[in-house]
């Protein structure tokens, strides 16, 4: 409803959330009424949202923040609700005379592969059109890979960033599965990343709530503080775009915390843009770097074992940077789980990590 929203962009506002960089508060599906008014246009649902989506997003921005919707390639929302196609041109133009800030696009009832594409190259330029700037959210690639490798050079050519695999769970196994689908495609998706087009690693699901891209499950409950952790880590590292999926009115100090940590936000956001990539996979710990602007890098140490308690990975710095990150010295600060500088190394040293089950250290070098 327009209230959660509302009450949504308040806690953001008040409690630091748009200050950490935070900007924007989406709607997902299901906001619609089930059918066009008479003129063909996508009108909100009046009990849920008697206002309008106009009057929201004109609150959304009286809080300094942007407001985010959803519509559908196809002539259905994936639940059912009325879909942009053969609607393109009026929908975007729809969105902008609200003052949306962010369109999500989803996939669903888009008929053959070549509809698809149609639909989402249309839909981008229909945005451009309407001279609004509009953030543009695709699910292209999901819905091709079954069938054939996306091409994300012409992806990125008209979204903004584009959703690369299943809905993220509030799980540890969810969590995985992203980060293991992610390592054995980095190949084809890492190079292309860059500013203005983002790979989404997921698309999370939580009823009542919120349904992002990207999503980042801290502050709900299925994540051990370690896998949360590791989340936040593998996302910076990921270069993804951060949304959470959560409600801000009940988080927990320590899940504010890590949300808001500036180290780290400052890593996913580093003006450079490039996106990390797996170095190594040794057992059961993986070694990941990301390459930062002024000649850094951000480095993630995952120790995948579930049972047990801290264990050990020790590696040469020449890992990283292909030899160069640490040549011929670097300092090392640990971000996470906790902030504390390690100190200057020499190029040839060796790092020895100690990783909680399930954890992440993250550094910066």
């Amino acid at each position: 409803s327009e209230r959660l929203f509302m009450e949504m962009a308040d806690v953001m506002a008040a409690e630091g959330w748009r200050d950490a960089g935070y900007q924007y508060v989406c709607i997902d599906d299901c906001w619609m009424a089930p059918a066009r008014d008479q003129h063909g246009r996508l009108q909100a649902d009046p009990k849920r949202f008697p206002s309008g989506i106009h009057k929201l997003a004109d609150y959304v921005h009286s809080k300094g923040l942007k407001l985010g919707i959803y519509s559908d390639v196809g002539i259905r929302t994936c639940a059912g609700f009325p879909g942009s196609y053969n609607h393109y041109d009026l929908d975007a133009q729809t969105f902008a005379s609200w003052g949306v800030d962010l369109l999500k696009f989803d996939g669903c009832n888009s008929g053959t592969l070549e509809l698809l594409a149609e639909g989402y190259r249309h839909m981008s330029l229909a945005l451009n059109k309407t001279g609004r700037s509009i953030v543009y959210s695709c699910e292209w690639p999901f819905y091709l890979r079954p069938l054939q490798q996306p091409n994300y050079t012409e992806i990125k050519q008209y979204c903004n960033h584009w959703r690369n695999f299943f809905d993220v769970y509030d799980s540890w196994r969810s969590i995985k599965s992203i980060l293991d689908w992610t390592a054995l495609h980095q190949d084809s998706i890492v190079k292309i990343a860059g500013p203005g087009g983002w790979n989404d690693p997921d698309m999370a699901t939580l009823p009542g709530i919120f349904v992002f891209l990207s999503q980042l499950v801290i502050g709900n409950f299925g994540l051990s503080w370690d896998q949360s952790v590791t989340q936040m880590a593998m996302w910076a590292i990921m270069a993804a775009p951060l949304f959470m999926s959560n409600d801000l009115r009940h988080i927990s100090p320590e899940a504010k915390w890590l949300l808001q940590n500036k180290e780290v936000l400052a890593i996913n956001q580093d003006p450079l843009g490039k996106q990390g990539y797996q170095i190594t996979k040794d057992k059961n710990f993986e070694l990941w770097e990301r390459p930062l602007s002024g000649q850094a890098y951000a480095v993630a140490v995952l120790n995948n074992q579930e049972i047990g308690g801290p264990q050990n990975f020790t590696f040469s710095l020449t890992f990283l940077g292909n030899g160069l990150a640490c040549n011929p010295a670097c300092s090392i600060r640990q971000v996470l789980p906790a902030g504390r500088d390690w100190g200057v190394y020499n190029w040839v040293s060796s790092l020895s990590v100690e990783v909680n089950p399930t954890g992440t250290a993250l550094l910066k070098v």
